[in-house]
């Protein structure tokens, strides 16, 4: 189940897949994939199972197949550190959506070469403004005025909810306070920092295939 939310006028689709999906712009939006985060830590000598990309690209096939998207924004840490073996196949997959403009705003993380990158049909930006209301970084901007929302990533949101017998559970969220908007992160690899429910924001917790607003 989807939730939607609105701003400005401006129907925005949260999804249990842990991106955003912003019809009016025909615009799919996620963060943190941090591709390539297992094979670095190979590359480093540490054993790890390797990461079974294919599931990843066939959540993001999945996504591009549901909704009509005109362009994807990566809201930066899109690969995980230096170059490996799997931002190869994160390039080839890229060519099989001619149609499709893949933007890539820059994260902390995000530190491959601009050879590497223009190698792809990535463009890569600071931010990417989407009409008069609709502002998307990787990280917060300052004095972004408050009529505008600030779509954002690099906080990996998740909110713990107790439940039965004193069980905890924590679930990656979508976080909105005031005009920044955090996604979860898309990558499964990338732990939560949790987010405490208070007056001045509001959670949506995704739980299986639901997103549930937490109250």
């Amino acid at each position: 189940m989807t939730e939607q939310i609105e701003w400005n006028g401006i129907d925005l689709l949260l999804l249990a897949q842990k991106a955003l999906y912003i019809p009016s712009y025909q615009t799919l939006i996620l963060s943190d994939w941090h591709l390539g985060k297992l094979g670095h830590f190979r590359q480093e000598g540490l054993f790890v199972p390797p990461m079974q990309m294919q599931e990843d690209l066939e959540r993001l096939t999945h996504l591009l197949r549901q909704f009509p998207v005109q362009r994807v924004v990566f809201l930066g840490d899109l690969f995980h550190s230096i170059w490996n073996s799997e931002w190869e196949e994160f390039a080839s997959y890229l060519q099989q959506f001619n149609g499709i403009e893949f933007i890539l705003t820059k994260g902390n993380h995000d530190i491959l070469s601009d050879t590497i990158l223009g190698k792809t049909s990535l463009r890569v930006v600071d931010f990417l403004q989407l009409g008069d209301y609709l502002i998307l970084s990787h990280e917060a901007l300052p004095g972004i005025p408050k009529h505008i929302l600030n779509i954002v990533g690099h906080l990996h949101p998740g909110v713990q909810i107790r439940g039965r017998g004193r069980q905890l559970f924590r679930f990656p969220c979508f976080y909105l306070q005031h005009n920044v908007f955090t996604l979860p992160a898309f990558g499964r690899w990338t732990g939560l920092h949790i987010i405490k429910n208070e007056m001045q924001n509001q959670l949506y917790a995704i739980v299986g295939n639901d997103v549930i607003a937490v109250i």
